[in-house]
């Protein structure tokens, strides 16, 4: 019983770990001119995975480095 309860609870904790991930990128080494207002830009803040390309792509598109 105690082996069945222990398994049933290393599941939960992984599905619960891989279901709050979230994808973030650092941009860094932005040019003198371009102030981001946040660094770090994750999909989480995003109401679609498009607006989170388009966020990211135009950090780049500015000359930043997101990783």
């Amino acid at each position: 019983m105690k082996k069945k309860l222990l398994q049933i609870i290393t599941i939960t904790l992984i599905s619960v770990f891989f279901t709050s991930c979230s994808k973030c990128v650092d941009c860094t080494d932005c040019p003198d001119d371009v102030a981001l207002e946040q660094t770090e830009i994750c999909q989480d803040d995003f109401d679609s995975k498009e607006d989170y390309s388009t966020a990211v792509g135009l950090a780049e598109a500015f000359g930043c480095e997101c990783q």
